[in-house]
């Protein structure tokens, strides 16, 4: 199956009440999930986010006056100035973003902060939302020391630490500061509750260890684990989640749902509509393979109904349908090759396609393009050789027609040559064994295939065919050539550029058939959007657009 035909096939079933139920629980699914995961999978959300990490700014250089430093500070006014070059303080706010409560028995592990190689002197907790919490999250506040396999770590209370300050104050005039203060490197928030909404700022006091050289260190980590929720930097949330995303996607495929919905109700049921009984098709052999095709489709739709083909010609198949009597009628339809002229008054003509035709040629002709007055003096004899065309070797001419039955060989004759093909002169299409005085080999083949075949075998032959069938024909046997027309390719899009040799595909019936009949359905379903993605696939251009409108190529395909 090509592409066309796959997503048409994809919008089918994207269309039909099964695909529109995938669609919208994939919609539900996709702008339900963050939610979910938000309200009951990880429940409770807790954020924080580092709003200050600087250092104090107070250096020794700034206790001096004057430009050569003739006033010297007083030197214990020195020793805190040096203290204070090398600390530094960190503001975190940390916040209850979920929708839900957050109870001390939620962490499986507290949430705890450390600094790098700083060492934290002070903590404060301010801009609280209330004061019970503000002294909550005091009471819970707790210092601890870097842990080391010759050391575990210690927490104490933060009212242990106030307790030690003085004494590291004292110490800066020591040479040695006081053992009861040890090097606190980290602060967790033990046994921290905090309902919805609610926040704080936890404001930490830090020195730069003194076996760090250089700057001042900005490192800060985190550890903790909350069951049934999440902790989350704010700072490093990306601005298109998954959530986002997940959203985002949600809402288009909500909108392609109803797209689909508005769609499939603003037009009829694309579905087949089934009948039971038999019917043939026949006529045009360029024309019967598609047919087939579709046909096939359909049965696999509607097995109660067996459709046939057989590809007899344009002419004969509208001459067999002529004479049917109504009681049959609707067991045959034929297919020509642009408007018949055996057709009486009494035959429906329905427009399937625009069919576009190549002149092929076998590779050893060395001609890749004619002009129209070239084919014309090529299938009248007055050119009989490719040497008389291009420089190179001499190579004889053979013609490939079709039978007067073709309507092939009839929209050749009025798009391109103007006027009848000679006479039948060969059977072989190498030598005219018919008449050995005649002007042009010719011979003739009943099918497209046969004349593809045919040219393909004969060094320098020359014939016609649907571009569909050449193209296959070209890709299957290298000594098959497609041929430029008056300069343009042959293909649908260079028709409004000049491109002549191309017509309407018909299909036709004894009169209107009944509305129950296989053939009835058979030809609303030529109007569906399978087998018009079929016809767009094979090569061909459907007459009846998706809109239910009729192709402009198809009003003008008998001019």
């Amino acid at each position: 199956m090509g592409v066309g035909a796959t997503m048409q096939s994809l919008a089918e079933i994207l269309s039909s009440d099964s695909g529109s139920l995938v669609l919208g629980i994939a919609a539900l699914v996709a702008i339900a999930a963050p939610f979910i995961d938000r309200y009951f999978i990880r429940r409770r959300r807790l954020t924080f986010r580092v709003l200050y990490n600087s250092k104090i700014g107070l250096s020794p250089i700034d206790l001096h006056d004057g430009e050569n430093g003739s006033a010297q500070a007083a030197p214990q006014l020195e020793q805190v100035g040096r203290l204070l070059d090398r600390m530094s303080i960190v503001v975190i706010r940390i916040h209850n973003t979920g929708g839900f409560d957050i109870a001390p028995g939620d962490f499986e592990i507290p949430l705890s902060f450390t600094f790098g190689s700083r060492i934290v002197w002070d903590a404060r907790v301010s801009d609280a939302t209330d004061d019970g919490l503000r002294q909550h999250v005091r009471d819970g506040l707790e210092f601890f020391t870097r842990e080391t396999p010759q050391r575990p770590v210690e927490a104490v209370k933060l009212s242990r630490v106030r307790a030690w300050l003085p004494k590291r104050f004292a110490g800066l005039a020591a040479a040695e500061p006081p053992p009861e203060a040890p090097d606190w490197h980290g602060v967790r928030l033990a046994k921290l509750s905090l309902k919805r909404k609610e926040k704080f700022k936890l404001v930490v006091v830090l020195r730069e260890s003194d076996e760090h050289d250089g700057e001042i260190s900005k490192e800060i980590d985190h550890h903790a684990r909350l069951a049934a929720g999440r902790i989350k930097d704010d700072r490093k949330q990306r601005r298109f989640g998954w959530p986002v995303i997940t959203t985002a996607v949600g809402v288009l495929l909500t909108g392609a749902l109803l797209a689909t919905l508005l769609v499939s109700w603003s037009r009829p049921s694309t579905s087949a509509q089934c009948a039971t009984g038999k019917l043939s098709v026949e006529g045009s052999s360029a024309f019967v393979p598609i047919i087939d095709s579709i046909a096939a489709e359909y049965h696999g739709q509607c097995d109660g109904a067996a459709i046939t083909t057989r590809a007899t010609g344009s002419v004969t198949g509208v001459r067999a349908l002529a004479p049917v009597d109504a009681a049959n009628r609707n067991g045959l339809a034929v297919l020509s090759d642009g408007r018949s002229g055996e057709a009486g008054p009494d035959l429906e003509a329905k427009a399937v396609a625009v069919v576009v035709y190549s002149l092929v040629v076998n590779r050893a002709a060395g001609v890749d393009k004619l002009t129209t007055q070239q084919v014309e003096d090529i299938f009248s004899g007055r050119v009989r050789n490719w040497d008389q065309l291009r420089p190179g070797p001499s190579v004889p001419i053979g013609i490939v027609g079709r039978g007067q039955e073709s309507g092939t060989r009839k929209t050749f004759e009025q798009k391109v040559l103007g006027g009848a093909e000679d006479r039948l002169t060969s059977d072989s299409c190498r030598k005219p064994e018919r008449d050995p005085a005649a002007a042009t080999t010719r011979c003739e083949r009943g099918t497209t295939a046969e004349v593809l075949t045919e040219v393909a075998n004969v060094p320098g032959a020359i014939g016609y065919a649907d571009v569909p069938a050449a193209k296959i024909a070209a890709a299957r046997d290298q000594q098959v050539g497609v041929v430029q027309l008056d300069g343009h390719y042959p293909d649908v899009t260079t028709i409004a550029a000049g491109y002549r040799f191309w017509t309407v595909e018909y299909l036709y019936t004894k009169g209107v058939p009944d509305g129950e009949s296989v053939l009835k359905r058979f030809l609303d379903y030529l109007a569906g959007p399978t087998a018009r993605a079929e016809l767009q696939d094979a090569g061909y251009t459907p007459c009846v657009t998706k809109d239910g409108l009729l192709d402009p190529l198809c009003t003008r395909g008998d001019i």
